[in-house]
């Protein structure tokens, strides 16, 4: 994309994450960036560091990667014997109560993406991606090709496509033996999308995207209560589809209101086969104070329905084939409040604040703080 409006403030439209080219602010840089997330509850606690770099070989290719280290600790509510009522096994005839179950986890994960652009200016981005945990291991490879309509870069189509292959530790909770077995599951996204530049100071885009998931699709730490007050009461693992179909929409809009102030709206639509239907829309504001600090902040407004085979009441599953009382499957809205501050030291280095606070109609909130050093060479 170019951009021929020499008024326009290229790094504070770049640093909106704007939604069409790479090229349009390239540059090379080492950034370490540290993230602290944790839930109300003594629920889950994130401490997240992570490097960082993009380097530009010559004018025709672009290679960024980061390196992420999460420690991950908390407790997840699920249905879990009411220790107090006297029930110690999984299948008893004691009661059962919805409460935290602990962990502690770290995960290690990479991605490497190659920008390569053509002679007519046209991008091939391919990435991979990996994830390790103790009970999880992830890999995805994706490619995305960026078309230009017309020499002047105004508009632009893209197409692109992921795989992902995922391993699961289980648990079978079935049993007071707590068996566990590997389970893999698959995913490929598709999307495609049409930017278009309105103005020198505004751009839209729009994209639509298809995800067909397959394999084991549970959640191996939630469980659910089965015959809740009979002889055959059980407290189970629960069980979702092993096929998922979701699709859905998103458009961007990224507008310079005046030299100093930038705003970037986002509307999203989901909607999948297990029933969920979600609605996500982001606000972002940026004021330029001056040549070394700008201001951001932010709303994002996200609901959905519930899947068809969730629900919270301990005395509601019987034989169903799936069955789920994880709260995320569940009907809730929530909001996110965002602000943030960059400062520039000078051209090669610069530095960024962020804070946001989660809060969900389910009872949960959240917060989030984030601080970080760029430095461009």
């Amino acid at each position: 994309m170019q951009l021929s409006n020499p008024k326009i403030n290229l790094s504070l439209i770049a640093s909106l994450a704007i939604v069409s080219s790479n090229a349009l602010y390239a540059e090379n840089y080492v950034a370490i960036e540290y993230l602290q997330y944790d839930e109300n509850d003594n629920r889950v606690s994130v401490s997240t560091p992570t490097l960082s770099a993009s380097y530009d070989i010559g004018t025709d290719y672009t290679i960024k990667g980061d390196i992420v280290l999460d420690a991950v600790s908390g407790a997840t509510p699920t249905w879990q014997p009411d220790t107090t009522s006297g029930a110690s096994q999984r299948n008893n005839t004691g009661d059962y109560e919805y409460k935290n179950q602990t962990f502690d986890e770290q995960r290690t994960a990479a991605s490497l993406m190659l920008t390569t652009r053509f002679d007519n200016r046209d991008e091939l981005n391919t990435g991979i991606d990996i994830s390790r945990e103790s009970d999880y291991y992830g890999n995805t490879v994706s490619v995305e090709y960026l078309h230009y309509t017309d020499d002047s870069h105004n508009q632009s189509v893209n197409i692109g496509a992921s795989y992902s292959f995922n391993e699961i530790l289980s648990y079978d909770y079935d049993t007071a033996s707590g068996a566990s077995s590997r389970e893999t599951s698959n995913s490929i996204n598709i999307q495609a999308g049409l930017s278009q530049i309105l103005s020198d100071s505004s751009v839209i885009k729009a994209e639509a995207f298809a995800i067909k998931d397959d394999g084991y699709l549970t959640n191996p730490h939630a469980l659910v209560v089965k015959n809740y007050n009979t002889a055959n009461q059980i407290l189970t693992n629960e069980n979702r589809p092993e096929e998922r179909l979701a699709y859905g929409a998103t458009l961007k809009y990224i507008s310079l209101v005046k030299d100093d102030l930038s705003y970037k709206a986002n509307y999203r639509f989901y909607t999948d086969d297990w029933g969920i239907n979600a609605h996500t829309l982001d606000n972002d504001v940026y004021y330029e104070l001056n040549k070394q600090i700008t201001l951001g902040a932010g709303l994002r407004y996200y609901v959905q329905s519930e899947a068809d085979f969730y629900n919270a009441s301990k005395d509601y599953f019987t034989n169903q084939a799936f069955a789920s009382s994880d709260e995320r499957l569940s009907d809730f809205d929530a909001f996110t409040y965002r602000t943030s501050i960059d400062f520039k030291q000078n051209e090669k280095l610069s530095y960024n604040l962020g804070a946001q606070f989660y809060t969900q109609s389910t009872g949960l909130d959240a917060t989030m703080f984030t601080t970080g050093i760029k430095y461009r060479y």
